[in-house]
């Protein structure tokens, strides 16, 4: 099968709450009547740029084996090393290869994680990922119980109370942060009990303001009486040896790793001693094959997977396919609720049972995303997540060329 065309396409999406997501979407067409689709994280932060360097790969693929799937990602990358090693080229790199394993496994006729692995599981063990907690506690039990309702057996909650939006996100500091989740995380162990799976994720690897050290210490000493199962991203990502400092004086697992590309980008804070659980994203470190050389960083360290999976498109089903296939992960993120892209996409819906995500059946990735799709889901421009805090910031202003 050889490559006719590979093009980005930029979708909006949201979900039932309001949250607004933009989703970068790779088709790569062969001439056998196949195309396979991949996403890039970039379309949550600068959907623009995935677009362009799509535009810059193209014509490395065009008339390309479309089987030769690791030959063709090391060639992607071999032609921008020198400015590409990390960051937007990888993530969007990661989208084609995802794309060319979809291809394969159409043509093959089986899910791809079935391509991945000859022992493939059948079931991942899921949690929920919620963003912030509720700032009022009495919203909680409402939303304990219902998640406990949609299958769930396990959530995760951020440092930061109300609507994750630029007006209603609430960060604490200091005591008040400590009492906020403290009464957070005890109300949930009340109300769910203590086989629950809690997470609490710190969002600090890639922000301006991150927390200290010291800060982290005492946010670690009171999830340990909380049994909470990790704390994610505690730290900047710029502070691996902090990640080892920190991980030697707590009990609870340290996890990290969303916004890492590529193996070599996790085994500066495997070396610091920094990571029990390695959350790669195969939408960000650099597509499945990336993703598997992660995998096998934590086999040779005897460390845990547990992949992140947060994007406004279908992409997420690369890491269910990931974690299905790979060895060592222990769990899935979720979101609770599909976007209406996603479930748009999707050829099944997902099957959530008892805490355990089953394996799908349909040939390829399972989604796929024609014309029409892309046109009920309109892409405005300059819709982007920020690392300032601001999760959703629309354009300012039109300097006459559109993007502002």
């Amino acid at each position: 099968m050889r490559i006719v065309s590979v093009h980005c396409f930029l979708c909006r999406a949201t979900n039932s709450a309001g949250y607004v997501a933009g989703s970068a979407l790779v088709r790569v067409t062969t001439d056998a009547g196949i195309s396979g689709h991949g996403e890039s994280l970039m379309g949550l932060f600068c959907g623009e740029v995935a677009q362009a360097l799509v535009a810059y790969y193209e014509p490395l693929l065009i008339g390309e084996d479309a089987t030769q799937i690791d030959a063709l990602r090391q060639r992607m990358f071999t032609s921008s090393i020198w400015w590409g090693r990390a960051g937007a080229a990888p993530s969007v790199i990661g989208a084609i290869e995802t794309a060319l394993w979809d291809i394969a496994a159409q043509a093959a006729g089986v899910p791809v994680y079935r391509l991945l692995s000859n022992t493939p599981r059948t079931t991942i063990p899921i949690y929920a990922s919620l963003g912030s907690a509720p700032k009022d506690p009495a919203l909680l039990p409402p939303l304990v119980n219902a998640l406990l309702a949609e299958g769930f057996r396990g959530l995760k909650i951020g440092l930061q109370f109300g609507a994750m939006d630029a007006t209603h996100l609430y960060e604490p500091r200091g005591e008040e942060l400590l009492q906020m989740l403290d009464t957070t995380l005890a109300t949930i162990r009340e109300l769910a009990g203590a086989d629950l799976v809690i997470g609490v994720d710190g969002h600090m690897g890639g922000i301006p303001n991150p927390i200290s050290r010291e800060e982290a210490l005492a946010v670690a000493q009171l999830l340990e009486s909380h049994q909470v199962a990790f704390f994610e991203e505690p730290l900047s990502y710029l502070d691996p040896q902090g990640y080892g400092w920190l991980r030697a004086r707590t009990r609870v697992p340290i996890a990290g790793g969303e916004s890492l590309a590529l193996r070599a980008g996790f085994e500066p804070f495997v070396d610091a001693a920094g990571l029990d659980l390695l959350q790669p994203d195969v939408n960000f470190v650099g597509g499945l094959g990336a993703a598997l050389d992660v995998a096998a960083l934590a086999n040779e360290h005897g460390l845990a997977l547990m992949p992140h999976a947060w994007c406004g498109g279908p992409g997420f089903m690369a890491n269910v396919h990931f974690a299905l296939a790979a060895p060592g992960v222990v769990r899935l993120e979720m979101a609770r609720e599909l976007t209406d892209l996603q479930a748009a996409a999707l050829y099944q819906p997902l099957d959530i049972r008892d805490g355990l995500l089953y394996a799908p059946t349909s040939p390829g990735m399972g989604y796929t995303i024609d014309d029409t799709s892309v046109a009920r889901f309109p892409f405005p421009t300059g819709l982007a997540e920020r690392a300032s805090g601001a999760m959703y910031v629309p354009p300012a202003f039109d300097r006459g060329g559109g993007v502002c």
